[in-house]
């Protein structure tokens, strides 16, 4: 299995919650030990938040499909369901039950392309490439080319084999469960 997350994801959450913990020792100190302690619920919260956000999502590859792990769902993709695999603004597959996208897999900003090279564009697999061009979501260095070029190798290969297409969602309970744990303590204290 192989599993791709957003590489802007992980430092984002360290620097956040960096400055959260910051924060809380700031008051602890200015402010003494009773303050940390009306402090901490809403430290703990947004830290939460943030490692919901950008940390936990992810896409996985495995033999049987694509699944992405998002922030309140999970979706599991089998290789006979995809119809097309795109990354204009995040990596998305189409099916005939409709598109899925990947929180963890944005596309990259305009910058990525302007200074993309050549190397970056080549190599790829066959369906990467849009009237002879790729687009920068494509670039194996960003967070939706790297995952997409590993999707369509594989897409490709098992494309012309019979397979049952199949696409299973469901909620992701116990993040969401936590979540409103902490929001009833934030606010209780």
């Amino acid at each position: 299995m192989q599993i791709f997350n957003s590489r802007f994801g992980r430092v984002m959450t360290i620097a956040t919650i960096g400055l959260l913990l910051l924060s809380a020792y700031v008051t602890a100190v200015d402010a003494g030990v009773d303050a940390l302690v009306s402090t901490l619920p809403t430290v703990a919260l947004l830290s939460y938040i943030v490692i919901l956000v950008f940390w936990l999502p992810r896409v996985e590859i495995d033999e049987g499909g694509v699944r992405f792990r998002n922030i309140f769902n999970t979706v599991y993709i089998s290789w006979a369901a995809i119809n097309r695999i795109d990354t204009k603004w995040a990596l998305t597959i189409f099916t005939s039950d409709g598109k899925y996208s990947a929180w963890s897999a944005s596309a990259p900003g305009r910058h990525s392309a302007i200074f993309a090279t050549k190397d970056q564009g080549s190599h790829l697999p066959e369906s990467s490439y849009l009237a002879g061009t790729i687009r920068p979501g494509d670039l194996i260095t960003s967070d939706s080319g790297a995952a997409a070029a590993v999707i369509r190798r594989i897409w490709e290969s098992k494309r012309d084999q019979a397979g049952i297409a199949s696409v299973s969602k469901k909620v992701n309970v116990p993040p969401l469960i936590l979540l409103g744990l902490l929001l009833a303590i934030a606010s209780i204290l």
